[in-house]
């Protein structure tokens, strides 16, 4: 099947891919961002590989977007404490290659590049300039060419925060785990978070040399520092926030304010606005002026008792019942000011990070349309809430609010997830620093 698959990836799925994106780029920003990067890659790439200490091995680190990323910086952390490596981190998207920074200080360099499309030449060329001893792809965005160009220098190639993810059709139907089997078996490593995932996946490469291993997931090792981080770092002026129960809602999408707004207007326009003291913090997923402005109209025209702020603006704040996040970053160290959270992307394009909120013990809600594995595990643990409209949002809402025994006890079910948490990158590590 290896043949087969490579005749079509190379033959089929490539060009349309390539012509896709091309002709989407005309009309979408982030494929016009990522052509746009990847122009003169490898005149950017070559002198910054060549500031890189020689006596050090280079551990490549691909990333798909700035989330994956977020699940790389345990990794990167573990393996710079021996201070053998540099560190390589190459972006799919052009968010991840243009967001993505380094938190903590590091005994090494590293360096960020985005991933050349994968056609044979370019990734040949991306190889030989970045010269890895190992490549660590983070949990999926395998690329066969890129893998197939791997395998034939022997390098040691390792993907982690693999999940088997039954609830997807890609998961289920034969061609295309066929397909999936052909692109892991290029793979050294398959590194998986629990023993189901490990049992799926032996079925999966029965008669294949790969090796799967439970690991963990390092994204509970991240969400962990990053609640540390962020502990210190105060956001909001205490004045504002004083005695008012506080709601944040992340990575809002239009869906998600068509139910929210009603809620937050309706708690404000009788007896209960007294009672409950809700301040309200949305932080839509894409603050763009656009986004906020469209925001801002659909207030105004729709919801007379919603009086908003933009966080930018908060040096004027008048007892807005609405602050309005117009910047990126500050999420995660917002979610320490909840009494409840919300995370957006359930109505829409998929669930957002739910397990950032869920970290600072606190209950938390979404949409019930698309769930991630994340919102499925903790509405199972009794920490999550998944609504169906504003009716339920409200309902929901204003229980938890009224009842803090109630409220506190959703979110310790809600931490207890992180029980869960491990050491995932030091194994990880320990693989790495016994194979190179």
């Amino acid at each position: 099947m290896k043949y087969f698959w490579s005749i079509v990836y190379s033959f089929l799925f490539l060009p349309v891919f390539w012509l896709g994106a091309r002709s989407l780029s005309l009309f979408n920003n982030k494929l016009k961002a990522g052509f746009k990067g990847r122009k003169g890659l490898f005149k950017y790439l070559k002198p910054k590989v060549l500031t890189l200490d020689p006596a050090k091995k280079n551990v490549l680190i691909h990333c798909a977007s700035l989330g994956e990323f977020e699940q790389a910086k345990p990794i990167i952390d573990e393996l710079d404490k021996t201070n053998k490596y540099n560190f390589i981190v190459s972006f799919f998207s052009p968010s991840g290659f243009n967001h993505s920074k380094i938190d903590t200080p590091l005994k090494s360099k590293i360096i960020k590049t985005y991933l050349p499309y994968d056609t044979p030449p370019a990734v040949k060329k991306f190889i030989d300039i970045t010269n890895p001893a190992a490549v660590i792809f983070i949990k999926y965005d395998l690329w066969m060419n890129l893998l197939k160009e791997l395998k034939e220098r022997n390098t040691y190639t390792m993907v982690v925060n693999s999940a088997f993810d039954l609830r997807r059709f890609k998961w289920k139907f034969p061609v295309s785990l066929s397909y999936k089997k052909t692109i892991y078996e290029f793979v050294d490593v398959i590194g998986v978070t629990d023993e189901e995932d490990r049992l799926h996946f032996r079925k999966l490469m029965k008669g294949t040399d790969s090796e799967i291993l439970v690991f963990g997931d390092t994204k509970y090792e991240r969400i962990s520092k990053a609640k540390e981080v962020s502990s210190d770092k105060a956001l909001i002026n205490g004045n504002v926030l004083n005695k008012k129960n506080v709601f944040v809602v992340g990575s809002s999408w239009d869906k998600d304010d068509d139910v929210i707004f009603p809620v937050i207007d309706k708690i404000s326009s009788n007896g209960l606005s007294e009672e409950l003291s809700l301040v309200t913090i949305l932080a839509p997923h894409e603050p763009t002026e656009d986004t906020l402005d469209q925001i801002e109209y659909d207030i105004h025209e729709k919801y007379p008792h919603i009086k908003s702020i933009r966080y930018s603006e908060l040096n004027k704040y008048n007892g807005e019942n609405l602050i309005i996040i117009d910047c990126i970053g500050i999420l995660m160290g917002l979610y320490k000011y909840a009494h409840v959270a919300y995370v957006g992307g359930g109505y829409q394009t998929g669930m957002h990070n739910v397990l950032e909120p869920a970290g600072y013990g606190i209950p938390v809600m979404f949409g019930d349309e698309k769930l991630s594995e994340d919102a499925e595990h903790l509405i199972k643990n009794g920490g999550g809430i998944a609504v169906e409209d504003s009716k339920e949002l409200f309902k929901s809402l204003v229980n938890l609010l009224r009842k803090r025994d109630y409220r506190f006890e959703v979110g310790k079910k809600s931490l207890s997830v992180f029980d869960r948490k491990n050491e995932a990158s030091k194994k990880i590590a320990e693989v790495i620093n016994n194979q190179i």
